[in-house]
């Protein structure tokens, strides 16, 4: 009895830690960058869906603006939608197309994305969230994958604000675990996940393959349409789409919420890491119970592993002595962030609402 109880939660838990080790360890390396020296040429349009983000979206479009692109290549359209503050204004002051879209009934990231996608003509799109940043060399990286023939791509996200709390610590080595993750799924299957924010699409895909995704997790929603028209999804791994996470524990709860909409298009538990933890730390105190050496040492490799892939990952995000003070108070947030992974599992959210940041 105690073996079988023992291999029934040791199995998945080995394929879980295994999902993140593989991954991690074909990631390792630069990444391999194409340089074809030819000049940028495809007309690209950044879209950017807005709700009230009149604080942030000036530094968004400044960066935006100052990329090394032709300019007259470059296309920047905000879809202010439902907004009750200024960001239709100030995003027409900073040189954008402004679309204002006013529904209501009809709230949300996805259906702001599919009002705009289909008000916008362009060899490619790039949508970005309204907080972001982008590295300079961006738009160029997207123009050579388009060139090297990708009909859709998704770039490096890095979060940026990991001093401002242990929620903005946790989430910025949590991004550095999914790139890690991403670069070695792409090295193996050429496909990377959506990642919300910076995502490329070559307008005829979208074309063929429409965008109907209005969930509370458009992105993984719209992947799952990808990956059922056998349609990969390549990653931009030189340059970056820099933003904030929620900085404190609440807003950063209130996000994971939101996001475990996800667990229902894609790969389930496995691209949950808190849940991931959980069922490794619930693995550990199972096998514990029952005593059997063998089993515990497997446990035990297991978090040894798993550790190795987080260790990693603080290791690239820096530890200063703020950080380290911030490490010590991340494990009760963690499992704060378990407990609603594993709520997710009968549970997700039905209402959208903006993340509040910082």
């Amino acid at each position: 009895m105690a073996v079988a109880v023992c291999l029934l939660v040791l199995v998945p838990a080995t394929v879980a830690a295994g999902y993140y080790l593989l991954f991690t360890l074909l990631g390792l390396g630069r990444p391999r960058v194409s340089h074809s020296g030819e000049p940028p040429w495809h007309h690209i349009t950044v879209l950017i869906p807005a709700h009230d983000e009149e604080a942030g979206l000036p530094r968004t479009l400044q960066s935006v603006r100052s990329s090394d692109y032709p300019p007259d290549l470059l296309r920047v359209v905000v879809i202010a939608d439902n907004c009750t503050d200024r960001t239709a204004e100030i995003a027409a002051d900073a040189g954008a197309e402004v679309f204002v879209r006013t529904d209501p009934d009809r709230r949300g990231k996805g259906y702001a994305l599919a009002f705009g996608l289909e008000r916008v003509r362009a060899d490619a799109v790039l949508i970005l969230d309204a907080d972001c940043e982008v590295t300079p060399g961006l738009l160029r990286a997207c123009d050579r994958l388009l060139s090297d023939g990708a009909e859709a791509g998704q770039v490096r996200v890095v979060s940026r604000n990991a001093d401002d709390s242990p929620a903005g610590f946790l989430a910025a080595v949590g991004a550095e675990v999914d790139h890690a993750v991403a670069v070695g799924r792409h090295r193996l299957t050429g496909r990377t996940p959506l990642r919300g924010t910076g995502m490329l699409f070559r307008r005829s895909l979208l074309k063929r393959l429409p965008w109907t995704a209005t969930g509370l997790a458009e992105d993984a929603e719209y992947a799952d349409s990808l990956e059922r028209a056998k349609v990969k999804v390549r990653l931009i791994a030189d340059e970056a789409v820099r933003c904030d996470a929620p900085a404190g524990a609440d807003g950063l709860c209130a996000q994971r919420r939101r996001w475990r909409a996800a667990l229902r298009w894609n790969s389930g538990w496995l691209v949950s890491k808190p849940l991931v933890l959980v069922q490794l730390t619930a693995t550990m105190a199972m096998v514990l119970v029952f005593g059997q050496p063998l089993f515990v040492a497997w446990a035990g490799l297991l978090l040894v592993a798993t550790a190795w892939v987080y260790g990693r990952a603080v290791r690239r995000v820096g530890l200063t002595g703020r950080r380290w003070a911030d490490l010590c108070r991340t494990p009760l947030l963690v499992a704060r962030l378990g407990w609603i992974a594993v709520e997710g599992l009968w549970k997700t959210e039905r209402g959208w609402y903006r993340t509040v940041r910082r």
